[in-house]
């Protein structure tokens, strides 16, 4: 069955013919167009760009119209720190090679595609959401100026909190480098002399010091250098700084430098002993310990110097050997002297008197038998200490006379003196020999 529109929807004739007079317009316009751009290329490509700036247009003010960009190996950086620590805890691992390579995915408007990249997508390590201390998971955080972060890669980091701890540590200097020969260095100031040293408490306790190495390779002038420190605990071994909070990030380290020399301690009585010993004694000698002393100055000062003196030891009224410690008289322009001070070894003996003593005894040994001996009579100087020349004087002296293998007749022979009960007397006979006659007994 032939489906009719009602007579009420079918168009009136006025109608229909001013809708044929518009579409006869429309057809000879677009007829006119299209004869003129196929009558001109130019206006053919102009029309082209013109709809391609027209469709860019589009996509640009339209900001429904976006894509996905991935951002490869971005570096995070760690924000929340000072909450962190308000919150008295600290981070024990080191998140820094878990940051060092991180993927984003933005969400970018189409006009904005291009410029997404590096320099302004931003990857962040929030710690001021930790509370407790442990092991947790910490999310990432990404934003970026020119789209929305959608996807980011890792999403979080896995990372062991503690309790915050602090403590000073000393600062030692250490020496390093080629030391010159007959040099003296040596650290006169450090700035700061201690550090303040916070962070995850068992690398804090674990800290026994902080080393600065100063490379003294050909100096040879005092200088002043800021240097870095290593931080080392009791065994040690080296502690990453990375997590921790330090007081100060390098060290002002100032070392003096001079030429040094070699200079003997004087033993001169005159200038190294003052007074008097007791009567009947003197001052034999005296030694030190040590006898030479390595002292450190300008080099012109050094050129002059060829010994060093002490502060006299005084020997008022000494009847014996003894040591005393006494100081070295510092020279202005000193820098350094090995040793401050030296032990003075006094050795004390008895004055030194001349005596004469004529109670010679004489022990003949050698005579052959049948034989009488006579000697002549002599005397001895002696000298030495009193008691000794006093016992001499009281005891006698003892003489030997080696008559072996001789007969009977008259002999100048040298006596030999018992000297080892004192060794410290020096026996001087009236004459080098003594005369002696050997006769047989019973002849005339």
């Amino acid at each position: 069955m032939e489906n009719k529109r009602p007579e009420a929807e079918q168009p009136r004739p006025e109608q229909t013919e001013r809708r044929g007079r518009f579409a006869g317009r429309m057809a000879w316009l677009g007829r006119s167009v299209w004869g003129a751009l196929s009558r001109n290329v130019w206006l053919k490509l102009l029309s082209l760009l013109l709809a391609i700036l027209l469709w860019n247009y589009v996509i640009s003010t339209n900001t429904s119209i976006t894509r996905a960009k991935v951002v490869n190996g971005l570096t995070g950086y760690v924000t929340g720190q000072t909450t962190l620590s308000a919150n008295r805890l600290a981070l024990l691992d080191d998140p820094t090679e878990a940051l060092s390579n991180i993927s984003v995915t933005v969400d970018a408007p189409q006009t904005y595609y291009s410029r997404v990249s590096a320099d302004n997508v931003l990857v962040s390590l929030d710690l001021s959401s930790v509370r407790t201390a442990g092991t947790q998971e910490v999310p990432l955080r990404a934003t970026s100026t020119f789209g929305r972060v959608t996807e980011i890669v890792p999403e979080a980091l896995r990372l062991t909190f503690e309790a915050q701890d602090s403590r000073s540590v000393p600062i030692n200097t250490v020496f390093s480098g080629d030391v010159l020969e007959d040099y003296w260095y040596n650290v006169t100031r450090v700035n700061p002399s201690f550090l303040t040293v916070s962070g995850a408490a068992s690398v804090v306790r674990s800290i026994g010091s902080a080393n600065v190495y100063v490379d003294v390779t050909s100096r040879d002038a005092p200088f002043t250098q800021a240097l870095p420190y290593g931080l080392f605990d009791t065994a040690g071994a080296e502690v990453a700084q990375g997590m921790l909070n330090l007081s100060s990030s390098s060290v002002s380290v100032s070392v003096d430098v001079y030429p040094t020399k070699d200079l003997p301690v004087s033993t001169d009585l005159a200038k190294v002993v003052t007074g008097q010993p007791g009567e009947g004694y003197v001052v034999q000698s005296v030694t030190m310990q040590p006898d030479v002393v390595t002292v450190a100055a300008d080099a012109e000062l050094l050129d002059g110097l060829t010994e060093l003196m002490i502060e006299p030891v005084s020997v008022e009224g000494a009847t014996q050997s003894f040591t005393a410690r006494a100081a070295i008289s510092q020279l202005s322009g000193l820098r350094n002297v090995s040793s401050e001070q030296v032990y003075v070894n006094v050795v004390i003996s008895e004055a030194s008197v001349v005596g004469r003593v004529k109670d010679i005894s004489v022990l003949v040994s050698g005579k052959a038998a049948g034989l009488s001996v006579e000697y002549s009579p002599m005397s001895v100087i002696v000298t030495g200490p009193r008691s000794d020349i006093e016992n001499l004087q009281k005891e006698g002296v003892y003489v030997s006379l080696d008559l072996s293998g001789l007969g009977p007749g008259t002999y100048e022979i040298v006596p030999v003196f018992d000297q080892d009960r004192y060794p410290n007397v020096e026996f001087k006979p009236e004459h080098e020999t003594m005369t002696v006659v050997l006769t047989e007994i019973g002849a005339e």
